[in-house]
């Protein structure tokens, strides 16, 4: 079982990770077992590494979860980094500082490992990058370092993705290989954005199609640096960057956005300080929690997923093989049956019904692999029958792997019969809705708040938040406290088209439309709505908003347009404009 054991009474902490320590060594042990015993013969009889080569067997002697940090440079992956340790370890600044990959690790006294010190160790899982020549482990890093943090994730830091083609060549090792080889091993992949940089170049777009393909539900896109534009402006900037994702991530949905400052520097005045610290607690809540409870879940789900495309692809082989002839025209045969590999996917699927249409590979990955690979020197289906490898590998995939999973505990069904069940479960709906006639504020909030989470706490339970009377549908401070100043800009800040002010109010209540924002008609609203709901339409089956909002608008979008409407209602007449930032010095970034 993957999920965390039972805590016994007079357990110590130390104790308990023991137990967990020791939990999770037997069952990478086991999947180690089964990967070399079962899956790995059938890999090499049927060229699987050729067909689709990977670095599968090291990923299964790593203990920790990576989380991995790439984009392009100076958007704040090293700023990111050092915030979350609470320190300044990595260099940054505006300019291309981090020209090496960098693995932060745990560890009792802060100290930096080299990299072919990192590759040869026999307890680390990074013995595979010496695959990529002493040219790479020249530009390879590691740090150990005394966070708790560490304790459950290992952090990679990377070198920023390069704009002009001509920087490309100037790499000494193969930058995009590299990348697969830790996208293939971590949990979660954030991809970092300045605002100001959007451009999709060469390298990024390799990146995308190359490195993070098939990997896409790891991978969390984070918009950095928000505070630095306007709301109105950081609207338009958020609806470009989609539309540059869609022609890179070829998914059903999105992957996650998170908007944001992603350092420990004020917020800069006239901001939308609600949005940006519930998304920065969403993050940290998926980075602390959500990766390492899943993280040996993940594992085992990682070797049952290889272990069906192993045998998928054993059986298109080995049926191909199969209805070749023994003797005489073998080649013309090879070749007819290459190019009608569709009815060998049908042929599949009616044998085995634990196939669906949606396991088998594009038919262009076959030709390809067949190109490198002759047909005729794979083993009859026939004969892997006969040895009991089809067996063996479906009793892995239905029970032995499945078995390892965290089990899930199931309540028993209410009778339905019980009345009066049912009627305690109404008269709940009931009551909310009776508040909701009488307008009292829900759980869920209005249109532009974010309403508390169910899952995690949040900046208002803190002691500093309670202090301070934070509110996270609507980021005011509390009527008695005192609310921090204004802070000094280090740089110059682009002009806020449209400032939310910040002031403390009551819980909202019902009443009429809120005026425009200053800057910004209603008319132009509109136009500005629609203007991103044709954008939208108009992309090629790439990326599109999992849950639109009313109108086809994606729901970040609105709640930014809402929270910009609700803004310019809310300005105090009297309201003192910001102060004008006095210093020119560039924050530290990567």
């Amino acid at each position: 079982m993957t999920g965390r054991p039972q805590r016994l009474p007079g357990y110590s902490m130390k104790g308990d990770e023991e137990m967990w320590d020791a939990h999770l060594k037997r069952v990478l042990g086991q999947l180690q077992m089964i990967y070399h015993k079962v899956i790995l013969p059938v890999e090499e009889k049927f060229k699987f590494d050729t067909f689709r080569p990977s670095w599968f067997a090291e990923t299964l002697v790593q203990t920790k979860p990576f989380v991995t940090f790439m984009g392009p440079f100076s958007s704040g992956k090293s700023t990111f980094i050092n915030h979350l340790l609470e320190s300044n370890y990595l260099w940054t600044g505006p300019q291309p500082t981090t020209d090496k990959f960098t693995v932060v690790l745990h560890g009792d006294q802060p100290q930096q490992i080299g990299g072919r010190v990192l590759a040869n160790q026999q307890d680390l899982p990074f013995r595979g990058l010496n695959a990529f020549g002493d040219q790479f482990l020249e530009h390879l890093d590691g740090y150990q370092i005394d966070h708790e943090l560490l304790r459950s994730v290992t952090l990679v830091d990377t070198p920023g993705v390069l704009e002009a083609a001509g920087d490309i060549h100037s790499r000494r090792y193969d930058y995009i290989k590299v990348c697969r080889w830790f996208v293939e091993r971590s949990d979660l992949v954030f991809v970092l954005f300045d605002p100001t940089k959007l451009d999709a170049g060469i390298e990024l777009k390799m990146l995308f199609k190359h490195a993070l393909k098939g990997n896409e539900s790891k991978i969390r896109i984070i918009l950095n640096k928000a505070d630095s534009i306007g709301s109105q402006e950081l609207m338009r900037v958020y609806g470009s960057l989609f539309w540059n994702l869609s022609n890179m991530i070829n998914a059903t949905e999105p992957p996650r956005v998170f908007v944001g400052s992603f350092w420990d520097k004020p917020y800069r005045p006239n901001t939308n300080h609600a949005l940006f610290t519930e998304e920065k607690s969403d993050l940290l809540y998926d980075l602390t929690e959500t990766v390492p409870l899943q993280s040996l879940d993940k594992r085992v789900t990682s070797v049952l997923r290889r272990a069906k495309e192993v045998l998928v692809h054993a059986l298109v082989c080995s049926m191909l093989k199969q209805g070749m002839p023994k003797f005489f025209g073998k080649d013309k045969a090879k070749k007819e049956a290459i190019n009608n590999i569709k009815k060998i996917y049908q042929d599949v699927q009616l044998k085995f019904k634990f196939v669906t249409s949606n396991d088998f590979a594009d038919e262009q990955e076959y030709f390809a692999f067949f190109e490198k690979v002759d047909l005729l020197e794979l083993p009859r289906f026939e004969r892997m029958e006969k040895e009991g490898q089809i067996a063996a590998m479906k009793k892995i995939i239905e029970k032995d792997l499945p078995e390892l999973l965290q089990p899930i505990k199931s309540a028993s069904t209410v009778d339905p019969r019980d009345r009066k069940q049912a009627r305690d479960v109404q008269d709940r709906y009931h009551d909310t809705m009776a508040k909701q006639l009488a307008g009292k504020q829900g759980q869920q909030g209005a249109i532009g708040e974010m309403g508390p989470s169910a899952w995690r706490k949040g900046v208002n339970d803190t002691a500093m938040g309670k202090e301070i009377g934070y509110n996270p549908t609507t980021a005011n401070i509390g009527q008695g406290a005192t609310a921090p100043s204004a802070p000094q800009q280090e740089f110059e800040a682009p002009a806020a088209p449209a400032p939310v002010a910040q002031v403390a109010t009551a819980p909202p209540q019902p009443a009429a439309t809120p005026a425009p924002a200053a800057g910004m008609d209603m008319g132009q609203m509109q136009q500005m709505m629609q203007m991103m709901q044709m954008m939208q339409q108009m992309q090629p089956g790439g990326a599109a908003p999992a849950a639109a909002a009313p109108g086809g608008m994606d729901p970040m979008m609105q709640q930014m347009m809402m929270a910009q409407m609700a803004g310019g209602a809310a300005a105090p007449a009297a309201a003192a404009p910001a102060p004008a930032p006095t210093q020119t010095t560039p924050p530290p970034e990567e």
